[in-house]
């Protein structure tokens, strides 16, 4: 008899380790679509890289809601197909209750349906398409800019500032290069400038000689180009190569200044100005101890690799979720997604809550860079 109750209390005994068990490794879960691979995955990389210290920082604190987060990766490879694929994988799969992501405009508008049928949150980190935003959906929340945003604040820059008065484009043929030339177009224009070329390109087009060939000789004198980086700084080193540096050029959208001087090289980006989000160099004012601390992490943790606005925007948005869940008191999508309109972080993008459209306004500015290295010419907002 007394065998048995010994068998019985060790049974019971490892059910109730086993259960003690199973709580302490469940996590409340986070999706992430981001480009893995393709030409855009170093810039998503960067995003994920960002988010992974915001998993660790917010776990070593105890997580959210007494549990610790895990964030779900998967390769949208900056495709609308690939990206809709990985969105399903997250919902049905792992049922993640809030997903952030797509990186790209048009993967982004491409998930946006799938997390409305599916009743679940998205928040926005990277993608500046004015579609993402408006009209509002009530299931999508960005953090980053938009173009309309963008070539707002540009316009008092572009013409009396930065002297772009024959402008020449060279975009991405997708939602985000042609917006961005939609709203710069604009931004010229109305400060008495002109538009003198527009020449679109697949992302991942390694030859730009005819494109540039052609602002060779219709009189621009500036050259705006909108692409992915690998792809920008192509653009950026054919210039050089072609003898075109008297041309001013200026990238948009927050691509590294460091990123670039790596890719295209040091001679090739001298003189090149770029519109910065967020920048190592030029935080928003009072976040210089945050922006320090978060360079330090990332430096220590990704020796090889310059730390960008992608990795600030992917620890900022892991930030937002987590406070959202917070707010919400529970991981449940409907939650989470009105939390969010409430929802305020103090961050390193800029000072993030979100308006009547579900889009937060980030910090940004331009700079040039000399020498290699980047130089603040002027704050944006």
């Amino acid at each position: 008899m007394k065998g048995m109750i010994g068998i019985v209390v060790i049974v019971f005994s490892l059910v109730v380790l086993g259960c003690g068990s199973a709580g302490a490794q469940e996590a409340i879960k986070i999706g992430i679509i981001e480009p893995l691979t393709g030409p855009a995955a170093y810039d998503g990389q960067s995003v994920v890289e960002g988010a992974r210290l915001a998993e660790e920082e917010i776990n070593a604190r105890g997580g959210v809601l007494g549990k610790q987060i895990r964030l779900v990766v998967e390769d949208g490879k900056a495709d609308p197909a690939e990206s809709v694929n990985a969105a399903e994988k997250l919902l049905v799969r792992d049922q993640v209750p809030v997903i952030m992501g797509a990186w790209a405009s048009s993967a982004t508008l491409a998930v946006m349906p799938v997390m409305k049928k599916n009743a679940t949150p998205l928040l926005v980190e990277t993608a500046t398409s004015l579609k993402v935003t408006d009209p509002p959906s009530e299931w999508v929340y960005r953090i980053c800019s938009n173009s309309a945003i963008d070539g707002q604040l540009m316009e008092k820059y572009l013409v009396p500032t930065l002297g772009f008065k024959k402008a020449a484009f060279m975009a991405a043929n997708n939602d985000f290069g042609r917006a961005v030339v939609t709203f710069w177009s604009e931004a010229v224009k109305k400060k008495g400038g002109t538009v003198v070329l527009t020449e679109y390109h697949a992302p991942g087009e390694i030859n730009f000689a005819p494109s540039l060939t052609k602002i060779s000789t219709s009189g621009a004198d500036s050259i705006i180009i909108t692409s992915d980086i690998q792809t920008a700084s192509n653009i950026i080193k054919q210039t050089y190569e072609m003898g075109l540096t008297k041309i001013k050029r200026l990238v948009t959208n927050g691509i590294p200044s460091e990123a670039i001087v790596k890719l295209a090289g040091v001679e090739a980006s001298e003189g090149v100005l770029v519109h910065n989000y967020w920048v190592p160099f030029a935080p928003p004012k009072g976040q210089e101890a945050k922006n320090k601390q978060f360079m330090d992490k990332y430096t220590a943790k990704y020796p090889n690799k310059p730390v960008d606005k992608y990795a600030a925007f992917g620890y900022d948005g892991i930030r937002v979720i987590a406070q959202a869940i917070v707010t919400a008191r529970a991981a449940d999508p409907v939650k989470i997604k009105e939390a969010l309109k409430k929802t305020k972080v103090d961050g390193l993008t800029g000072n993030i809550q979100f308006d009547d459209k579900n889009q937060a306004r980030p910090y940004s500015s331009v700079s040039r860079i000399e020498k290699g290295k980047p130089k603040l010419v002027v704050r944006l907002n």
